[in-house]
């Protein structure tokens, strides 16, 4: 999009909000980077708009590389279920979509609603107010950054390296679904950034709990030609699912990766991951969870949710094994068994 379109839709935005409003930016429930530097730039924007902004999720921030940008950087987020929707006159959702499934929130009637991301578009949403989805920018903190540029906002050098961060994620440093807005915000923000602060964000220490969760993915792993399928078990953070899944893709002649675990509230979480281009992995993860979960994403990499585990005649299992035949199905892959990652020692 160009930049005079991200000056069109800044009009847009503005002509929706009166003066003092208040407006709650709502990220998914396990914010990555992409989504608390978005939400840091949007409050940023917003607050020069003169209105009041609040930034909410619902769920748990486990990875520590996340942990440690939320800890260096200046944005206070509350927790969804502490705050009432009524309270605000405009609800923007950022990197996600309302009625997602990565989302702890309902929708409540008669309030304005607002759409900022480069997910495909939920196509059951109802009346929104305001959108702006690019699916061909590889990171929303892109898009958060365009606004700022548009407003002449200064950047100051936490937030170029949060967004300097979260489009380096998202993207795999320029590798994985990245468009030419992203290369430029990318060179751009990299003229500003800390570098101490990103050495200590990309070197977090991680906890005991990452490695046992690795070992488990490990022993759960059966591979099929060029597809992997890993079923890890229950987990602590669902943001482990992904970060699973993104290492299983660096494994050799591996160009397909699903990766799924169970929740502490029993639900089941699933990654995709693609080097190849044949296949959108956000639609395939919505053929995948047809009629039993709701899922989405980029071409790239995807996710998605199964609830109500207890529908499923054999639980857990049956529903993983459902999803794993669905993914090898939608690849085109004949494979019944698959073998092992690791070979398991019985005594």
């Amino acid at each position: 999009m160009k930049r005079v379109e991200t000056s069109r839709k800044l009009t847009e935005l503005k002509e929706l909000l009166q003066f003092d409003e208040k407006v709650l930016l709502i990220i998914h429930d396990n914010p990555d980077p992409d989504s608390v530097a978005s939400a840091w730039a949007m409050e940023l924007l917003l607050r020069s708009m003169k209105v009041q902004v609040d930034v909410a999720y619902g769920g748990s921030i486990g990875r520590a590389e996340n942990r440690a940008l939320l800890y260096n950087v200046d944005i206070d987020l509350r927790s969804i279920f502490t705050i009432s929707a009524a309270d605000y006159d405009l609800l923007l959702f950022l990197d996600c979509q309302p009625d997602s499934g990565n989302i702890s929130f309902r929708l409540p009637e008669d309030k304005k609603i607002g759409i900022i991301d480069h997910h495909i578009l939920n196509p059951n949403l109802g009346k929104i107010d305001f959108q702006d989805i690019r699916e061909d920018f590889g990171a929303t903190a892109t898009i958060a950054y365009e606004y700022l540029l548009a407003r002449n906002i200064k950047v100051e050098t936490d937030l170029a390296t949060a967004l300097y961060y979260a489009i380096r994620t998202e993207t795999e440093d320029l590798g994985r679904g990245v468009g030419k807005a992203d290369r430029e915000a990318y060179f751009k923000l990299h003229t500003k950034i800390d570098w101490d602060l990103l050495h200590r964000i990309v070197n977090s220490r991680v906890s005991p709990e990452y490695f046992r969760t690795m070992h488990k993915a490990i022993a759960g792993t059966c591979i099929y030609r060029n597809a992997l399928v890993c079923s890890i078990g229950p987990i602590r953070h669902p943001d482990s699912v992904a970060e699973v899944a993104d290492q299983m893709l660096r494994l050799e002649n591996i160009e397909w990766v699903l990766c799924y675990a169970i929740s502490k509230d029993q639900q089941m979480l699933f990654s995709l991951r693609s080097a190849s281009p044949e296949f959108h992995m956000g639609e395939l993860a919505q053929v995948i969870v047809a009629g039993i979960g709701t899922a989405g994403g980029h071409p790239q990499l995807a996710g998605g949710q199964v609830r109500d585990l207890d529908r499923f005649e054999g639980g857990a299992e049956e529903a993983g094994e459902l999803l794993s035949k669905r993914f090898l199905r939608g690849i085109n892959n004949s494979m019944k068994v698959g073998l092992p990652l690791v070979e398991t020692h019985t005594e």
